[in-house]
């Protein structure tokens, strides 16, 4: 299991990962952070939202509820 790193830069943490270890991290996302009550620090991938360049009605399903048994 490797080990990472924090140091501080500037008014920021930096979190240093070692390369051999970031396969699937991509250097041009953005990532949240989400730091828990122990201390564990998860980097949660950023999506783009998929609404923003949504043509209206796109996403429209129709409703299946009719309320008859």
């Amino acid at each position: 299991m490797a080990t990472a790193k924090l140091c501080k830069q500037g008014d920021s943490i930096v979190l240093i990962i070692p390369a051999t270890e970031a396969d699937n991290v991509s250097l041009d996302k953005e990532y949240f952070v989400r730091i828990d009550g122990n201390g564990n620090i998860s980097l949660i991938t950023k999506l783009d939202n998929p609404f923003k360049t949504a043509k209206p009605g796109e996403f429209y399903e129709k409703d299946v509820w009719t309320g008859q048994v």
